[in-house]
């Protein structure tokens, strides 16, 4: 019998973070945070810690109150130290999830990436994590396609600056007697192909834009507790 209550009392203490009465301070933030007075709510969080910096339930809702004011970096070092302290398993799924949101904010789409699997690898049935995981691997397909076209434009823009060789070898006098393109000698015809070339290239740039609009946030910013 007493190994039993010796067992429930060890249980207790190890969820004190959780089932402690919560601080006023932290019942005020999360009014605030609820009304998107997301300011306010910081700076009750940040109260509620300096009443009780052990406070784990401050300390997580001031990373996501910092997260809705687009402080990324700040609400991603805040997740990142929580995920190493001891915590139930949905705790801490919770806490990769959002550090996974940060990161993916702070256009760290790796870091984002090893976060989001981390919450899947404890709680592997959340279907919100995996669309953004899903979403951030989508995002650094398309970074590492830009990043090959811009080495594939630099290689043929340095091509293209390196003189022929039969140019070089002709005397000076011939090459300045070949005759030299002229803006004003275009034609209509190409004029217009060069028109076309920069409407489609400007419509494929804006319909990317907005697909990114649609697109780029997380399904789920945030995982309250």
């Amino acid at each position: 019998m007493k190994r039993l209550s010796l067992f429930f009392i060890l249980i207790i203490l190890g969820l004190q973070g959780f089932s402690q009465n919560v601080n006023p301070e932290v019942r005020r933030g999360n009014r605030e945070f609820k009304s998107e007075n997301f300011r306010d709510a910081e700076l009750n969080y940040r109260q509620a810690l300096e009443q009780n910096p052990q406070s784990i339930k401050a300390l997580y809702n001031l990373a996501n109150a910092l997260y809705k004011q687009n402080r990324y970096e700040e609400a991603a070092n805040i997740l990142d130290g929580i995920s190493k302290l001891e915590l139930p398993d949905n705790r801490r799924a919770d806490v990769y999830h959002n550090l996974g949101n940060s990161r993916l904010g702070n256009q760290q789409i790796k870091e984002s990436i090893e976060a989001y699997k981390n919450s899947l690898r404890i709680r592997p049935e959340d279907n919100e994590t995996r669309h953004n995981l899903a979403l951030a691997m989508q995002l650094l397909q398309e970074q590492e396609q830009d990043q090959d076209g811009e080495q594939n434009q630099d290689q043929q823009d340095d091509q293209q600056q390196q003189p022929d060789q039969d140019d070089q070898d002709q005397p000076d006098d011939e090459q300045q007697q070949q005759p030299q393109p002229r803006p004003d000698q275009i034609s209509p015809e190409d004029a217009q192909r060069i028109l076309d070339a920069l409407n489609q290239q400007e419509q494929e740039i804006q319909e990317k834009i907005d697909r990114e609009d649609t697109q780029s946030r997380p399904q789920r910013p945030l995982r309250e507790w």
